[in-house]
């Protein structure tokens, strides 16, 4: 026992040394992977404070710059950039930040994390790191970061410490939680909570700011393909290898809703901004609009191939679908959508999109190699 307790003590010691060194602002390096944080009385209160802030703004909102449908009609290819290797060709994944377009972070096959400067059309920054392909990733909205995840069963905490956004970024944290494909990341609206999901049937919750876990849920019924956080951020949707979604409450860790209908693995989902409806992206070439109040699935899009992304815009109007082609659907009442506009530029499976601010602007990416850009015409 006493050997026990002077190990612990030593953990503790090295815990607190690792957490001490100087890093970027609200980045920490990572500590020690195998105890959890646990979600404390502090984190849950900061989450549910945060969760009240939100949803009293958002019913409010009013968008008096979005885009029109038929200016959307009228999105046009302005640029193509084959960013990432041709010996490994293929873009897996993009993102872009939240109120600057002309940022864009990519993952490839070639197992790279590039930032792309869309103002100045070149490569802003690459990541060097990952071992196999890179499945997903996130640009922190307000914070110079980048998190990736990966094939290599690993996600990464990319930090940059220059003080300028495509200038040079290191790797602050490598999450080694997971022993299989880690397929999605997301980010807790707080900005310094993080998730992971995985094929090895867990997902885990991370501290940003220390670099740790706070909790690692194991044994589930199967593997995750793709996980998201509400836009409140006290529950998790997750699509799930067994072609289900599970809807998790964060406080309680539970399952607290299961979205059958899919008859394939649910390998994408977003949530609207309003935080009303989830739309589910599926292998079997469908994307389901929940209505997670009631929760029913309200309507079906059939699409052209696998679905690989589906992603809302900021202001929850229009969805982008990536599926073998590039298409965007918008909200026609208050529970339908129709489609906006169908892009076929891209060579290959579109990967990815994403929808910039007001959806004046796209960008995509696709197994063609290429990242696209599109705008208002």
């Amino acid at each position: 026992r006493e050997r026990d307790a002077s190990r612990a003590q030593v953990q503790q010691l090295q815990e607190q040394l690792a957490n001490s060194r100087p890093l970027p602002a609200g980045v920490s390096a990572a500590g020690d992977d195998s105890v959890e944080i646990g979600l404390t009385p502090d984190i849950l209160q900061r989450m549910t404070e945060c969760s009240k802030a939100l949803s009293k703004t958002r019913k409010k909102r009013d968008f008096p710059d979005l885009a029109p449908v038929s200016d959307v009609k009228r999105l046009s290819c302005v640029g193509s950039h084959p960013t990432h290797q041709s010996t490994a060709p293929g873009i897996l994944c993009i993102d872009v930040h939240k109120t600057d377009d002309t940022r864009i972070v990519t993952g490839g096959v070639d197992t790279q994390v590039i930032i792309f400067d869309a103002k100045k059309e070149k490569m802003a920054a690459k990541m060097v790191g990952h071992t196999k392909k890179v499945t997903t990733v996130v640009m922190h909205p307000t914070r110079e970061v980048v998190l990736s995840a990966s094939a290599d069963n690993t996600a990464r905490v990319w930090a940059n410490t220059t003080g300028d956004w495509a200038g040079a970024y290191t790797c602050a944290t490598v999450v080694r939680k997971h022993t299989a494909e880690v397929t999605d990341v997301s980010l807790h609206p707080l900005g310094d909570f993080f998730s992971t999901c995985s094929r090895d049937k867990s997902w885990a919750l991370h501290d940003l700011t220390q670099g740790r876990v706070v909790r690692h849920v194991t044994d589930l019924a199967g593997g995750y393909t793709s996980l998201r956080f509400h836009p409140d951020g006290l529950i998790l949707a997750g699509g799930c290898e067994d072609k289900t979604v599970n809807v998790w409450d964060i406080k309680e860790q539970k399952i607290v809703a299961t979205l059958s209908g899919h008859e394939g693995e649910v390998d994408t989902l977003s949530f609207s901004e309003n935080g009303y409806y989830l739309a589910t992206g599926s292998r079997d070439g469908a994307v389901k609009i929940w209505d997670l109040r009631k929760p029913l699935n309200i309507q079906t899009l059939n699409v052209d191939g696998p679905v690989n992304s589906v992603r809302f815009d900021s202001t929850g109007q229009y969805l982008a679908v990536a599926a073998n082609t590039l298409q965007v659907f918008n909200f026609e009442t208050k529970s339908s959508l129709g489609l906006t506009c169908e892009l076929k530029d891209h060579q290959g499976p579109v990967m990815g999109a994403v929808l910039g601010q007001n959806a004046r602007t796209l960008a995509s990416v696709s197994m063609d190699r290429t990242l696209k850009l599109f705008h208002i015409k």
